[in-house]
């Protein structure tokens, strides 16, 4: 790939605005609006055409984008990724400030399932939504808001003071895993300190606060490691690596026939069932509503959908060295050696015979390689959107992802190669006719 420094490169800027699910589709939205993609609402009726690129997003954590092709046959079929936009963290509670001798800590829930002991004694900062006081009664004014900068850290308890911490200490999130934000200093007061610094922070009033919807997150920045810089280490790796990859592949892909779906969608990490998650008619409901809108195609019901085919995305499990026992003991993916096909006998992943094979060529015809991944029989391996979009949507489906290591720490790592050869076999994907 030519413009592997650019994909490193751009994955980074990406990173760095890319905090937390809103964060995340406000950043999709702008690289889509430079492309050239027509923003569509839900509330309206569609008009869409050949060679059309589009996006909409019903909630600020979820968004689709999605191009027609741009010959006769443009309505043969629907290609989808999907994606999603969330990932384990600690979500602020309210009234969260708690004084300690003028050691000012917030109060934080756990969100997902994040390795505790990872986000000690790193730079962290607050991202989110809040929302304020409008004139519509049901209508509150939304802002979305990010420090981009380590306003918080969560200090190790000392080593003299927990001795038996490197034998393995539970943690519990309520007492451990509160933030330090400052200290206070003369007639500082601790009461509503976090809304007056929101407040500050997106120019209004703090009167004027309704509430907030904040998350904690590692605001380090991306790098490449290794000797040989074969490794991406970076937060968020999963979901978001998926995310850009798919970003990346529908925007530099050329479309001439049926059409091409990116669908991100959140709470993946706590089991989907939300209005903005894939356990929801949501999605399929906006495929129907594509159909409708494309000149000259009336409404069908079913949509034709033995000719969709879905990708579902997501980070895979590769080969730990120090740990080769918890993997499979012949199916164990190892990073920069092919992206992961992703296999269950309990069908927690939506890959069959038919998908297995067919994701197969089409690494083949992009010419990338590509492993197998099948959960230990004696380990209970996670769930991904496949399943869940097949709930909703009958049609064939397959679950891929580049092989990873330190899944759900606060730093992950996953290879370069792989990387680089997800945004190649996702764009050969959307090239099909």
């Amino acid at each position: 790939m030519d413009n592997s420094k650019d994909y490193i490169s751009g994955f980074f800027g990406f990173m760095k605005k890319a905090t937390t699910p809103v964060q995340t589709v406000d950043t999709i939205i702008e690289r889509l609006n430079a492309e050239g993609f027509s923003k569509l609402d839900l509330s309206e009726k569609w008009t869409l055409s050949a060679s059309g690129k589009y996006w909409l997003s019903p909630y600020p954590s979820m968004i689709v984008a999605f191009t027609i092709g741009s010959n006769e046959s443009f309505t043969k079929g629907m290609k989808i990724i999907a994606a999603h936009t969330d990932n384990p963290a600690f979500r602020i509670k309210p009234n969260p400030e708690v004084n300690v001798e003028g050691m000012l800590t917030l109060n934080v829930e756990c969100y997902g399932g994040p390795i505790f002991n990872t986000w000690f004694d790193r730079p962290l900062s607050i991202a989110g939504r809040i929302a304020v006081k409008s004139d519509e009664v049901l209508k509150p004014k939304v802002i979305h808001l990010d420090f981009q900068k380590p306003i918080l850290t969560l200090p190790n308890l000392a080593i003299h003071m927990n001795p038996e911490v490197n034998k393995g200490t539970e943690i519990k999130v309520q007492k451990e895993m509160q933030p330090l934000l400052t200290q206070l200093i003369g007639d500082e007061v601790q009461n509503n300190y976090l809304l007056d610094l929101v407040a500050k922070e997106a120019g209004v009033n703090s009167e004027d606060i309704l509430d907030l919807d904040l998350n904690v997150y590692c605001c380090e920045e991306g790098m490449l490691v290794g000797l040989k810089e074969e490794f991406i280490s970076c937060p968020r790796i999963d979901d978001l690596s998926m995310v850009y990859a798919t970003m990346e592949a529908l925007v530099a892909s050329e479309n001439k026939a049926g059409i091409n779906i990116a669908a991100f969608m959140d709470n993946e990490e706590i089991g989907s069932m939300t209005k903005q998650g894939a356990d929801s008619v949501l999605l399929s409901s906006i495929l129907e509503m594509i159909h409708v809108g494309i000149e000259g195609i009336e409404q069908k019901s079913g949509c034709q959908m033995k000719d969709y085919f879905v990708i579902s995305a997501d980070g895979a499990h590769g080969l730990h060295p120090n740990y080769e026992e918890k993997n499979d003991i012949t199916s164990k993916p190892v990073m920069n050696k092919g992206i992961a096909i992703k296999i269950s006998g309990s069908r927690s992943y939506a890959s069959e015979v038919e998908t297995i094979a067919a994701f197969q060529q089409l690494c083949d015809k992009a010419e990338v390689k590509y492993q197998k991944f099948v959960n230990h029989s004696d380990e209970r391996g996670g769930r991904t959107l496949g399943p869940l979009l097949s709930k909703y949507l009958p049609v064939h489906a397959v679950d891929v992802g580049v092989p990873m290591l330190a899944m759900h720490s606060t730093r992950e790592l996953m290879g370069k190669q792989d990387f680089l050869d997800s945004i190649e076999v996702f764009r050969t994907f959307f090239q099909l006719e």
